[in-house]
C-alpha cells in the first residue's frame, strides 16, 4: 500500500515544516522510538527521560517569541511536532503538549517581567510549566470551582483546594493555577496564579491512568501556599479568560495533534496486520469487508488531519477560527475512536492481548477525549458558534496579542528566576 506510507496531509506545510518534520522523525528515531516500549511495559508512571529528550530539541518553545529563547514557529508546526512523536509515543506526545499548554498564560497574559522570567526557562527546558484548573468536583466547570486564593496583606495571596487530572502535575516545574478570587458567580471571581513547585503547602497526589503510561496526570494539593503578587498572571479577575483562552486556542489543537498520531499509529499497525496475517491462500487485506473497514479508517485519519492543519493554519494566519480548533479536537477524537473500533474488530481476540498495538492504541486514544471538555462540551461550544450566544473569538484576542508582541522592540532576558 504504497500511498499509505507517504504524509497523508501536505497542502500547509511550508519547506520549513518539511524540515522541522524531518527533523522530528531523526529525533524519535534516534531517542524516543527506543525508549516508547519501556515507556509502555512500565505501566502507569511519570516518564523524565522524554522530558530530557525534548528539552534539547527547544520543541517546548514552538510558540515562544525568539526575544525569549523561543522559536515563534506557530501552530502548524507544533501539530507537525506533537503529532510525528506521538505516532511513535503517545505517552512522549502528551507529555510535551501538557507542557506547551502550560506555557500558555505566561505567553498571552504575563507582565513583561513575569516573561522577561520565565519564557526563555521554559523555552530552553530548563522548567516545565502545567496548567491547572480542573478539579475533582467540577471537572469541565470553570465557575464551579471551589479552590480559593485569599488575600495575606499586601505580600500576596494564599491558596487552598485541589485540582485533578493535571497533565506534568510531578514533571512540572511551576503550575499555571486558576483559583477563586471573589464570590462564585460573580463576574471576574477568578484568577490565574504561577505556583512553584517546591512552595511550602503544594502537595502532588498521584492518580494513575490506565493508559498513556509514561505520561502522568494526578492531583495537586494546596495546603496554605503562598503566592506573592508577582506571581498574579495578568490581572486579579482574569482567570476564566486566561483558561477559556489557552484551552480554546492551545489545548484543543495540542489534543487533536496528539490524536493524530495515535490514528496514525493505528493504521499503520492495521495496515500491517491485515496485509501479513495469512487466510484463504492469500491474506486478510484479500477480504472485501476488511478492505471497506481498512479504507474507513484512511477516510478518518485524512478527514481528521484536514480538519487539524487548517484550523492551525487559520490561527497562523490571525484568522477568526474558535469553530476550526473546537472541531479539530472533536473530529481527530471521534475519528480515532472509531478507528480503534474497526482496527479491534480486524485484530479479532489478538487485540485483547495486553501490550499488543491495537490494545495499547485503543487504550491511549480514549484518553484524549476528556481534556480540554470531551465529546458533548465540544458540541455545546459548536452550537453556540452557529446559534449563540455570541462570544468574543478567542482566536481574535490571540491573533491581537500575538502581533502587538511582534511588533513590540527587543528585550533582553533576565535572571534565572529560582536564582
Amino acid at each position: 500500500m504504497p500511498a499509505a506510507s507517504a504524509p497523508l496531509f501536505q497542502p500547509y506545510l511550508t519547506e520549513d515544516h518539511r524540515d522541522l518534520q524531518r527533523h522530528v522523525e531523526d529525533v524519535v528515531t534516534a531517542a524516543i522510538a527506543p525508549l516508547a516500549p519501556l515507556m509502555e511495559a512500565r505501566g502507569p508512571h511519570t516518564d523524565r527521560e522524554v522530558r530530557q529528550i525534548v528539552s534539547e530539541t527547544g520543541w517546548l518553545g514552538l510558540l515562544i517569541e525568539p526575544e525569549w529563547g523561543g522559536m515563534d514557529a506557530g501552530h502548524v508546526a507544533k501539530t507537525v511536532v506533537l503529532a510525528g512523536i506521538s505516532e511513535v509515543s503517545p505517552a512522549a506526545g502528551a507529555i510535551l503538549q501538557a507542557s506547551i499548554l502550560g506555557a500558555a498564560p505566561i505567553v498571552e497574559r504575563g507582565s513583561e517581567e513575569m516573561r522577561r522570567a520565565w519564557l526563555p526557562e521554559i523555552a530552553a527546558g530548563r522548567v516545565w510549566p502545567t496548567i491547572a484548573v480542573t478539579e475533582p468536583e467540577t471537572g469541565s466547570h470553570v465557575q464551579g470551582m471551589t479552590t480559593t486564593a485569599r488575600r495575606r496583606g499586601r505580600s500576596g495571596f494564599v491558596i487552598e483546594g485541589e485540582k485533578d487530572l493535571i497533565g506534568n502535575a510531578a514533571l512540572g516545574d511551576v503550575h499555571c493555577v486558576v483559583a477563586r478570587t471573589g464570590k462564585p458567580g460573580a463576574p471576574r471571581s477568578l484568577t490565574a496564579f504561577l505556583v512553584e513547585q517546591h512552595m511550602p503547602g503544594l502537595e502532588v497526589i498521584r492518580r494513575p491512568l490506565n493508559g498513556l503510561h509514561g505520561f502522568g496526570a494526578d492531583e495537586l494539593r494546596f495546603n496554605q501556599v503562598h503566592v506573592p503578587t508577582s506571581h498574579i498572571i495578568g490581572e486579579i479577575g482574569d482567570g476564566q479568560d486566561i483558561a477559556l483562552l489557552s484551552s480554546v486556542v492551545w489545548g484543543r489543537l495540542n489534543l487533536a495533534a496528539v490524536a493524530l498520531g495515535i490514528h496514525r499509529s493505528l493504521f499503520e499497525a492495521t495496515t500491517r496486520w491485515v496485509s501479513t496475517r495469512p487466510r484463504y491462500a492469500g491474506h486478510l487485506a484479500d477480504l472485501e469487508p476488511v478492505r471497506r473497514r481498512v479504507a474507513e479508517i484512511w477516510h478518518r485519519l485524512m478527514t481528521a488531519e484536514l480538519v487539524a492543519y487548517h484550523a492551525a493554519y487559520l490561527l497562523d494566519q490571525g484568522q477568526p477560527c474558535d469553530a476550526w480548533l473546537i472541531n479539530s479536537k472533536l473530529t481527530a477524537v471521534r475519528a480515532g475512536v472509531r478507528s480503534a473500533n474497526d482496527a479491534q474488530q480486524l485484530h479479532g481476540g489478538h487485540a485483547g492481548r495486553i501490550g499488543t498495538p491495537c490494545e495499547q492504541l485503543k487504550r491511549d486514544i480514549d484518553l484524549i477525549n476528556a481534556p480540554a471538555g470531551p465529546e458533548d462540551l465540544q458540541l455545546k461550544r459548536l452550537a453556540e458558534q452557529a446559534l449563540g450566544p455570541a462570544r468574543a473569538e478567542w482566536s481574535v484576542q490571540h491573533a491581537i496579542r500575538r502581533s502587538a508582541r511582534r511588533r513590540a522592540p527587543t528585550v533582553t532576558a533576565g535572571p534565572d528566576p529560582a536564582s
